[in-house]
């Protein structure tokens, strides 16, 4: 409900891509999964209202509010014991997009129920409540392997599928706009990511297109235009289309990591062979499939070669690990605990845990986002590889130890990365910007290899860094260099 004095009404009706993989969770197993996907009336997935307002929320907070949490008060709403305010801002559910760009609003009956049987888009998701895709997920100590009880999967929805919501805010008469300006801006952000796992890989979102109108209830010739807009997300009859540009940031810096393959790699384990033979091999490529759009309609890309952001991540974290202890003077003397440096969680974050030595991270969103990377089967080389494993003592190979792996050879990706560098404070900021550097360097220069098989020639790649990133990193030399002139 809005207040008595808010008569004027802005209105907009967006659509959102998923840039990369989604996962909006419900917050609980299903009883087979780890998660499970927010799904609407009719079983397909779906972005929750609360998702996207608490996303803006932290957003407007950061971008224009300095970090003070107060400053979202008057649009956003709050509750202070007996003092409060309803919230000015009012989201929709975002309602999933058919192939032909149709979102399917309500529960649908009777023969609206072919849209979702007859729908390539549709009858996929609806398929994936029972076999979801997922994303195989391990946490890994500092010793490289994998931590106890640190093996989970996510639910995912394939990246490309999009979303048909509307946003209305209220304001008083004689408002300026600036406020309704500074909200879109921040569709465009460089952190609106929705779900989980936004950090490795998941939830980045892309603002498609948005319409929008300005209407003052005062005004009888408003009241008619707002009384005639057609009610359905996806109707734009009546709005205006607006192009949003991001909002003017230094904190966000961006770069892009070329990755070219110099032997064999793969990736996870996927679920379907890449090759012809009479026996599908055991150990398999991660890949996933895609929507690609073209002049408004969607369609299944099933078969795209998967760098997880998050295999990326956990090298990296690894790495960068062993680099704030050696420039920290931490040398293994003695017996390391698994805790990691304070200034890798300044940009990986870390989970809440009581017992975490310092509180300045403790339970705190990383500031890096590292993206997914695609790849189309046709730009590598498919090999099969057998492998078996020889007993110790007769020399000879060891029963049922054969098995069949398929790899890849050669292939580029290309990588993006997004850090936040205002989340990383000056305590920390030299370690963590120098062990940062060094693991990104380590894995330019075949240093550090991803993937699976790494103990054995697998997952080496040869790199080059480009974007705003690189000044950031060097920013140190530069200085220094500066004080000794």
């Amino acid at each position: 409900m809005h207040r008595i004095d808010d008569s004027t009404l802005y209105l907009a009706r967006l659509v959102l891509e998923a840039d990369s993989a989604l996962s909006v969770s419900t917050g609980n197993p299903d009883g087979v999964f780890d998660t499970a996907l927010v799904r609407d009336a009719n079983g397909l997935p779906a972005l929750p209202g609360t998702s996207v307002a608490g996303v803006l929320r932290h957003l407007w907070i950061d971008t224009w509010g300095g970090g003070d949490e107060a400053s979202a008060g008057a649009l956003f709403g709050y509750q202070n014991e007996d003092e409060g305010t309803s919230s000015r801002l009012t989201v929709s559910w975002g309602a999933l997009l058919d192939s032909r760009g149709r979102p399917a609003e309500g529960l649908l009956l009777g023969e609206e129920t072919k849209q979702l049987e007859q729908d390539e888009l549709f009858k996929a998701v609806l398929d994936q409540a029972d076999t979801p895709v997922l994303r195989d997920r391990v946490r890994l100590t500092h010793r490289g392997a994998a931590a106890d009880t640190g093996k989970f999967d996510r639910s995912v929805l394939p990246a490309g599928h999009r979303f048909a919501l509307e946003i209305r805010l209220w304001a008083p008469q004689d408002d300026n706009g600036d406020d309704w300006e500074k909200l879109l801006k921040l569709l465009a952000h460089p952190a609106f990511r929705l779900g989980g796992s936004t950090r490795a890989g998941l939830g980045k979102m892309q603002l498609i297109q948005l319409h929008q109108a300005r209407f003052d209830l005062r005004k009888p010739e408003d009241v008619e235009k707002f009384q005639s807009l057609p009610s359905g997300l996806g109707e734009t009859a009546g709005l205006s289309e607006m192009t949003v540009t991001p909002p003017q940031t230094d904190r966000y810096v961006t770069a892009t990591l070329t990755l070219k393959a110099t032997g064999l790699w793969r990736m996870g384990q996927g679920n379907e062979s890449l090759s012809r033979g009479d026996k599908v091999p055991d150990l398999l490529p991660k890949t996933e499939e895609c929507i690609r759009w073209h002049e408004g309609k969607g369609e299944r890309q099933p078969r795209m070669l998967l760098l997880p952001a998050s295999s990326l991540k956990g090298a990296l974290a690894h790495r960068m690990t062993f680099h704030a202890r050696r420039f920290s003077g931490q040398w293994n003397a003695g017996k390391l605990d698994d805790e990691r440096p304070t200034a890798i969680d300044a940009i990986l974050g870390s989970i809440k845990d009581s017992n975490k030595k310092e509180d300045a991270y403790k339970g705190k969103a990383g500031a890096l986002f590292i993206d997914d990377a695609w790849l189309t089967t046709d730009a590598v080389t498919i090999t099969r590889l057998m492998h078996n494993a020889i007993d110790r003592f007769t020399g000879g190979v060891r029963d049922r130890m054969l098995f069949e792996e398929e790899s890849l050879l050669g292939g580029e990706l290309n990588v993006s990365l997004t850090l936040d560098t205002g989340r990383i404070d000056a305590a920390h900021r030299d370690i963590a910007r120098r062990a940062f550097q060094a693991a990104l360097d380590d894995l330019c220069a075949g240093r550090l290899a991803i993937g699976s098989k790494t103990t054995t020639g697998n997952g080496f790649f040869e790199g080059t860094l480009a974007g705003g990133l690189i000044a950031w990193l060097d920013e140190p030399q530069r200085e220094e260099k500066t004080e000794a002139a």
